[in-house]
């Protein structure tokens, strides 16, 4: 009985073990992994992609921006949100949602309330101020230009997070975002009504007083109404700001491990905030920059941290190989964009719909960033175009019988920076001569297959 325990106990220990191995090492197995350890396994290659993407860096440079573009991002929205809330009601409502922002952002503790008071304060004034003066042309569209840049640079942290080599174009980013700042602030009015209506704090005092448990089912649910809030909430930025298609599975459980970790740090945030209040001391005035920074840096940290879970949720089946991307050899990477150049032109050719860089990914088994890289190298070098069908498809840019298996391997050897100047010599004209024969006698074969004829030779999947 106790060898048998020892043993479980043994085998258990070595398969946690191998969890925390490199992926090449523990996903070697024909089978899939066990429960426990495909669990473990999950989390450590997310916080290894977590430290590897460098995310507590992006945090910081977003905190730095949000400290400057914060204010001038609420007084744009605000304004337009007072356009719908008019009188003293209105800025009511106006100051409420304010001190809810602030208190999301700062650290709770004891020594913050000043902080917290003086920096509602002020973003007050400069609100009430924007409607009260005459705001010039250049100084609303420095508002516009702020807000914008600042989504911009989101978005673009959450590509480099998905693998995303290029973003949505100007034009994209102007209306969406516009739409964003528009459409935002009547939302926000529709929930501050919501939220602070006497109707619903009287309909939550009927239902808290039902017999049969209901009382206490429905205070429990408000109590949690919260968690699934934020949790929803961050499941629409996981979708909505990568310029790919993100999964509502992935993003919810993105969602849910980040406003799980941002309510837990508005729990915790007393262990680091102590420190922070004594030091803000010796700033004198200036005593809430530090306070706000660090509230915005573990802010944007675990929003970050969230997008990290859902792409890797997302990604888990291919998610064993995206670290042998790192060391892939030039052979290896020449083969997946001719098996994906293949796929799309063997659908095109069939009549099928356009194939998605996710679905060419899970297709043929090419982990993602991979795929991401070969496609942009494929569409730099026009072989490919995209097409837009709810998601980010690829199709042949030229007749199959006109691209040619050297035109792709050229199109992926110089996706680099260019050739470089070497120094002139004899010896040197000797070896290009040598290589550029090479070249001569690889082009004279790979120059003759057309993806047609390839297509013609593999009618099924490449």
């Amino acid at each position: 009985m106790a060898d048998n325990a020892m043993g479980r106990f043994k085998q258990m220990f070595q398969g946690v073990c191998a969890a925390f191995r490199e992926p090449d090492t523990a996903a070697d197995g024909a089978g899939p992994l066990p429960a426990l350890q495909a669990f473990i396994h999950f989390w450590t290659l997310t916080i290894r992609s977590f430290i590897r993407n460098r995310v507590p860096v992006r945090a910081s440079a977003l905190a730095y921006s949000s400290l400057l573009a914060l204010v001038p991002m609420l007084a744009l929205i605000l304004s337009i949100a007072l356009g719908f809330l008019r009188g003293a009601e209105g800025e009511k409502h106006i100051e409420t949602f304010i001190h809810h922002i602030v208190h999301a952002v700062l650290p709770s503790a004891e020594g913050t309330v000043e902080a917290q008071k003086e920096t509602v304060k002020k973003i007050k004034d400069f609100v009430t101020q924007q409607q009260t003066s005459a705001v010039s042309a250049s100084a609303a569209l420095m508002l516009v230009f702020i807000a914008i840049m600042m989504l911009s640079r989101i978005e673009d942290t959450f590509n480099d997070i998905w693998g995303v080599s290029r973003g949505r174009s100007w034009f994209a980013r102007v209306t969406q975002y516009w739409a964003t700042l528009t459409l935002g602030p009547v939302l926000l009015v529709m929930v501050i009504g919501l939220t602070s209506s006497t109707e619903l704090t009287g309909f939550k005092a009927v239902l808290a007083e039902m017999p049969l448990g209901i009382g206490v089912l429905t205070s429990f649910f408000f109590k949690f109404l919260p968690y699934l809030l934020l949790s929803l909430g961050f499941a629409v930025l996981y979708v909505l700001l990568p310029n790919t298609k993100v999964t509502w599975r992935a993003a919810l459980v993105g969602g849910i491990v980040g406003g799980c970790l941002w309510q837990l740090n508005n729990l915790m945030s007393v262990l680091y905030v102590s420190r922070v209040v004594s030091n803000s001391k010796v700033y004198g005035s200036l005593g809430m920059v530090p306070v706000v920074m660090i509230g915005l840096y573990f802010s944007w940290l675990i929003l970050l941290f969230g997008a990290q879970v859902a792409y890797s949720f997302q990604n888990r089946r291919a998610y064993y190989q995206e670290r042998l991307v790192e060391n892939l050899d030039q052979h290896t990477r020449e083969l997946a964009g001719l098996r994906l150049m293949v796929e799309i032109a063997r659908r095109f050719h069939a009549g099928q719909k356009a194939p998605s860089g996710t679905l060419l990914a899970d297709l043929l088994g090419v982990p993602t960033r991979l795929t991401g890289k070969v496609l942009q190298a494929l569409t730099s070098a026009r072989l490919i175009v995209e097409v837009n069908q709810g998601d980010q498809a690829y199709v042949p840019a030229r007749p199959l019988e006109e691209i040619t298996c050297h035109q792709v391997l050229e199109a992926l050897r110089t996706s680099g920076t260019g050739p470089l100047a070497l120094r002139e010599s004899p010896a040197r004209e000797h070896v290009r001569d040598s290589y550029e024969s090479f070249q001569l006698a690889e082009q004279a074969v790979s120059g003759k297959l057309t993806l047609a004829s390839l297509v013609a030779a593999r009618p099924g999947s490449s």
